[in-house]
């Protein structure tokens, strides 16, 4: 199965998720994976994993892989996160190998006897009969036109208290209610009797005939297919397309959209069937949503790419292809690359319009025009990007040693060790925005030319990643870095010169510049005993931090950060102020790095409750036992720590200890299932935080957060 990448299309909310995942996202490379032979441009990290003869499909996604996937050439394809570990055993690879040489022999003898034979009949015999070369290419497969890979996968969750029992429904503070990024029950009733008739509360929420308000269940699938048209040897077309992309069961029963589309149906409990989903009807999606289409052409000189492709890189920090089977988001680019090698190494320069701004056909005539338009929006014909000053370009380099999985078995084999890394650098930069193109929810409403701010913004990213492997070990890091200065951050269309209330301008009436710097890193390792059968390992995390309150994943829902908030903008607050109150320092960077979505490191902290790691320090020790080469178990302890306590909502640096477990088992035809459970023990950085009387913002029972628990079933196929 494919391995198969969010772009994170920041719109336009704040900048903190515009930079930390506007490079995140960026075309990082996309042609990561080593082609089959050395003859051939590397293939992209999309390419099939495995093959259903004789080889396992790739395991559920989660943090850390302990054995190789490999695409269609046998290459392990990178970036893939892993929950539960792949259970080939590292035999397998040696015996596909003896597998492909007893073949090649056996062919070459066939080859031999039929060149003697040819070689003993006269001339006109010749001319009657098959040639070797002739038989052979008749025995030789066909080009198979279209290729179809993927997986379908149905995933059932048990989320208990994931928010962390912090929410006070009756608080007066707003935004600052919760400790938590996960939802609570739309019908939450959190209060008892005793409690409502002690404090005279009444309402809703003291409700109390829905018993359990601290659980959420839920079931969804998505069917991923990646078809491949093969041109030629040389030539194909590829594309991915999701068919009800993570849709929840029981979502569109024909109940809905309401009584009046169906009077014969005046309540849902009647409904016997489930329409199809359609976007503004009865679903936030259409049931079909094509996410990805590309060609690759193979030249003598290397491989060109051009189209929306996928991104990936080294771990998956910054560009994160999202492709694994327990994966949801996936980076995606509109970009032209070329990849070749030499001396040894990928070399791939690339180019990526990250973003065009307004579009149009063309028609009408500025004033005297219909209704003065400039252009038509829906006018049938070619598209064309209205103004090139305000696209986002990136431009790319990225330079690679990666040897393919039938290499890195041979070298383990012979006793040697192996050593893979990679780098990338990418620039980008854009002149000027139109914020209103962005915030406007009706695609039928164009630009004017009162919309545009001056942006003048620039950032660089720089990502390093390395692998080494030594008979039973392995080792893989991936260190990444991003630094840009945006020289106006208005996010309303004031005019060129508008600029961000919360920096402010200088003396000389220009406004504020705000400065980007993060980083982050990844170390994952395994070692393996007792024949393989068990692996253990230490991985641990770094993303940098920003002191500004709250962890600034989230920072478009709150624009005026305070202490104790769990979410805010990280720039902008005033940090000192002269003897007159007036602010002489303002906060006008940010820092803190996120990782992509897709990396998992947990099944609940990171996962569900912040959204990913940032500002944050994890260590997870990890052991995996195999049964058998398809059936295992894996525990995970997490202990993770905020790198600035006065980010947290509780003030403090601990955030918990979360223990998960995991039992797998994948078939050889492609079958996949996993069973997880985890629990967190949430600590002082989770709790609310108190005033300078030692009070909660909220009420006593909400002030600490609760453990919170979770268990999951996982069903897929992948093909």
């Amino acid at each position: 199965m494919k391995k198969l990448q969010t772009v994170f299309t920041p719109g336009f909310q704040v900048f903190t998720p515009i930079f930390g995942l506007l490079l995140a996202a960026s075309p990082l490379t996309a042609a990561e994976n080593d082609a089959a032979s050395e003859e051939k441009a590397p293939e992209a990290s999309t390419e099939k994993a495995t093959e259903s003869e004789g080889k396992l499909p790739p395991p559920m996604a989660a943090d850390d892989e302990l054995e190789p996937n490999a695409d269609e050439s046998g290459e392990k394809t990178e970036g893939t996160t892993q929950s539960a570990p792949n259970p080939a055993p590292s035999t397998a690879p040696a015996a596909t190998a003896d597998i492909e040489a007893l073949k090649a022999q056996l062919k070459a003898e066939i080859l031999e006897s039929l060149a003697e034979k040819g070689a003993k009949q006269t001339q006109a015999d010749k001319n009657k009969t098959q040639t070797p070369e002739t038989w052979v290419s008749e025995l030789a497969p066909q080009l198979n036109f279209l290729q179809i890979d993927g997986y379908f996968r149905t995933r059932a969750d048990l989320f208990h208290r994931l928010d962390l029992g912090t929410f006070d429904p009756l608080a007066d503070n707003g935004l600052g209610r919760g400790t938590s990024n996960f939802p609570t029950p739309t019908l939450y009733r959190p209060f008892d009797v005793e409690t409502c008739e002690a404090e005279g509360i009444e309402g809703t929420v003291c409700n109390t005939e829905g018993k359990d308000t601290n659980s959420i269940s839920s079931i969804n699938m998505r069917l991923r297919l990646d078809p491949t048209l093969n041109v030629s040897e040389d030539i194909r077309v590829r594309s991915m397309v999701d068919v009800f992309d993570n849709l929840v069961y029981g979502s569109t029963p024909e109940a809905k959209p309401g009584f009046a589309q169906n009077p014969t149906l005046p309540l849902p409990l009647f409904s016997a069937n489930q329409n199809a989903p359609q976007e503004g009807l009865n679903a936030r999606y259409d049931a079909i949503r094509v996410k990805r289409l590309w060609a690759e052409v193979l030249t003598p000189f290397g491989q060109l790419r051009f189209g929306r492709q996928p991104n990936n890189f080294g771990l998956g920090l910054l560009a994160n292809s999202g492709d694994g089977l327990d994966q949801d988001y996936g980076d995606n680019a509109d970009q032209i690359l070329f990849a070749t090698k030499a001396f040894g190494h990928y070399i791939i320069p690339a180019y990526s319009l990250s973003a065009s701004g307004d579009y149009g056909r063309g028609g009408g005539l500025g004033a005297l025009g219909d209704f003065g338009q400039r252009y038509y929006l829906n006018e049938n014909g070619q598209r064309y990007n209205l103004d090139p000053r305000d696209d986002v370009h990136s431009f790319i380099l990225s330079v690679q040693k990666r040897d393919n999985a039938a290499t890195i078995d041979q070298l383990l084999i012979d006793g040697a060790s192996v050593f893979n890394y990679g780098v990338f650098a990418v620039y980008r930069q854009q002149a000027y925005d139109i914020p209103s193109y962005y915030t406007e929810q009706n695609p039928m409403v164009g630009a004017s030319s009162s919309d545009y701010v001056r942006r003048d913004a620039n950032a660089f990213a720089v990502s390093g990643w390395a692998m080494y492997q030594w008979q039973k070990l392995k080792l893989e890091l991936e260190v990444a870095g991003i630094y840009a200065t945006i020289n106006g951050t208005s996010t309303s269309s004031n005019g060129l010169d508008a600029y961000d209330e919360g920096l402010g301008v200088d003396a000389d009436a220009n406004p504020i510049p705000l400065n980007v710097f993060q980083g982050g890193a990844a170390l994952e390792s395994s070692y393996k005993l007792l024949n393989d059968s068990l692996q253990i390992g230490l991985n641990t995390g770094w993303a940098s931090g920003d002191d500004a309150p709250g962890f600034g994943l989230r920072p478009v829902i709150n624009q005026n950060a305070n202490p104790g908030d769990a979410d805010a903008k990280q720039y902008g607050r005033c940090i000192e102020t002269n003897d007159d109150g007036d602010c002489i320092l303002i906060d006008d960077n940010i820092s803190n790095f996120r990782f992509d979505p897709d990396y998992q490191v947990d099944l609940i902290l990171f996962r569900e409750i912040l959204g990913t790691v940032t500002d944050a320090i994890y260590v997870k020790p990890h052991v995996t036992y195999f049964i058998n080469p398809n059936t295992g178990f894996r525990a995970d302890i997490i202990s993770s720590f905020a790198h600035y306590a006065t980010s947290t909502p509780g003030n403090a640096s601990p955030l918990g200890v979360e223990v998960d477990a995991t039992a797998f088992y994948q078939s050889l035809d492609g079958f996949h299932f996993m069973m997880q459970y985890g629990y967190l023990f949430p600590l002082a950085g989770l709790n609310h935080a108190v005033d300078e009387n030692g009070e909660a913002q909220v009420r006593e029972q909400f002030a600490k957060a609760q453990p919170a628990q979770t268990f999951q079933l996982f069903f897929g196929v992948a093909f």
